[in-house]
């Protein structure tokens, strides 16, 4: 019987956090569909496009890993710290978040252009599928919206900078008669640590970040504690650091030269990991809002009383005594 009750208590775990049979089927629609839009995108740019693999490619890459890496933390951040009825953003569309970050980390490191054309129709695709979902359902929110105008922004970006058509590229009007579809020069590669006006930018960056959440708490600029901004400076620091960490000693393990940019990917990390920290006070602070609010409502009406309207009395009524029999 212990499993059944184990596996009884996951199933309304998960339903409690908005996965259902109704959410997981949604997901699999859009990521079925979003597979098909990514198959024919990507036959018609292998058919009509010329991609160049340069660095603006690698670039784009870069920036839509990030952007996905935001939008995961706030749909862990958000099923985590608020109460499901205010979520918005839910655990079903990690696997889909997962695949499209996959495809941009592997052109990252390998700037092919088939490569290039999957990812691109990949987040075509995605786009496309979540705003479909969005005209129909109107269950889109603000972040996925957001998300939409970033990617359509980056794919945009990437069209200008590494796209062509193959007329164009056989009459000579396109910027890949001087590269032929060939690779950038190699980047130097950088040392392991970072400047000290790096640092100190880091450092300076991350303490005004730890007041802006101090603030956000509810705590008056005078009233922000010194010990826990530099506390939470120096653990945005240290994640900061450590996430780096992993692609950099990976790089070098497999090569056996350092990273190139590094300076570039701390600094798109730490801008995740502040977004991480600040979305989640965001999100702790509204939470104690909506529970004092619900604490105060069921404070002021108790059980049985409408707030604004007066409970309605009936007359007792008075007893009615038998009539006394006189004897005459």
């Amino acid at each position: 019987m212990e499993p059944l009750v184990g596996a009884h208590s996951l199933i309304g775990a998960l339903h409690d956090r908005g996965v259902d049979l109704t959410t997981l089927g949604a997901a699999y629609l859009a990521f079925l569909g979003n597979a098909i839009l990514t198959v024919a995108g990507f036959l018609a740019v292998r058919a009509y496009l010329v991609i160049s693999p340069n660095r603006a490619a690698r670039d784009y890459a870069v920036y839509v890993s990030a952007v996905l890496s935001t939008l995961l933390v706030a749909t862990v951040l958000e099923n985590a710290l608020i109460a499901p009825p205010s979520v918005t953003l839910q655990y079903v569309a990690i696997p889909q978040l997962v695949v499209l970050m996959a495809i941009h980390v592997a052109i990252c490191y390998r700037q092919q252009p088939w490569l290039v054309a999957l990812g691109a129709s990949s987040i075509a695709g995605a786009i496309a599928v979540v705003a479909i979902a969005g005209l129909v359902t109107h269950q889109i929110r603000v972040a996925h919206w957001l998300t939409l105008m970033l990617l359509t922004g980056l794919l945009t970006f990437l069209w200008l900078k590494s796209v062509s058509t193959k007329r164009g590229f056989v009459s000579a009007k396109s910027i890949y008669v001087a590269s032929k579809e060939s690779f950038d020069a190699a980047v130097k590669p950088q040392k392991p640590w970072l400047g000290l006006p790096q640092w100190v930018a880091l450092v300076g960056a991350s303490a005004v970040l730890a007041t802006l959440n101090s603030l956000l708490r509810g705590r008056g600029l005078a009233d922000v504690p010194a010990l826990d901004v530099a506390l939470e400076t120096g653990v945005m620091i240290f994640v900061t650091a450590g996430i780096a960490a992993v692609p950099a000693v990976s790089y070098w393990l497999a090569r056996r030269s350092w990273m190139p940019e590094l300076t570039r990917l701390v600094w798109l990390v730490w801008i995740v990991v502040g977004f991480a920290f600040t979305y989640g006070n965001y999100l702790s602070s509204f939470n104690r809002a909506c529970n004092r609010a619900a604490s105060e409502g069921a404070g002021s009406n108790p059980p049985g009383r409408v707030r604004g309207l007066r409970r309605r009395t009936t007359p007792r009524a008075e007893p009615v005594s038998a009539p006394r029999n006189r004897r005459g």
